[in-house]
């Protein structure tokens, strides 16, 4: 991010009086929502997304509880979908992309496919522990 907003205030001419507006059309830029789509069911949460907007092979997948980070190398085909100065973006190279969950989830069970142009990411909810009504009466003693 730091990279993309100095490439941008360097081709401003270097002007330090843009630095807050640089930073944005950075955050723009490579931040940009990605997500076409976010459904629970049951127990699991699905997220489905354009995968063709990635070079084959590229893509990382990063979960917490709450969060998920997608990053990956943008297609060459795809480059003037990433912002107005194409070439400055071509510099920059990757796509990232953080997607904040509705519900907690398992970090451990994630199933990430490519089927046909877009990627599917299946994520299982976080199971609430469920306290047993012996260990509710020790917690209200104590």
């Amino acid at each position: 991010m730091a990279r993309r907003a100095y490439e941008i205030f360097q081709s401003r001419g270097s002007s330090r009086s843009n630095e807050l507006e640089d930073w944005r059309q950075a955050e723009a830029e490579l931040m940009r929502p990605r997500c076409s789509g976010q459904m629970s069911i049951d127990g699991t949460v699905w997220v489905g997304l354009d995968g063709t907007i990635f070079k084959d092979g590229t893509v990382e997948i990063w979960i917490a509880p709450r969060k998920m980070t997608i990053c990956g190398t943008p297609h060459m085909s795809n480059m003037n979908a990433y912002g107005k100065d194409t070439g400055a973006c071509c510099r920059v190279g990757m796509i990232f992309h953080a997607l904040d969950l509705a519900v907690e989830i398992d970090p451990s069970c994630v199933t990430a496919k490519f089927r046909g142009p877009s990627l599917q990411i299946l994520l299982r909810k976080a199971q609430t522990k469920q306290v047993k009504p012996q260990e509710e009466a020790r917690a209200a003693a104590a």
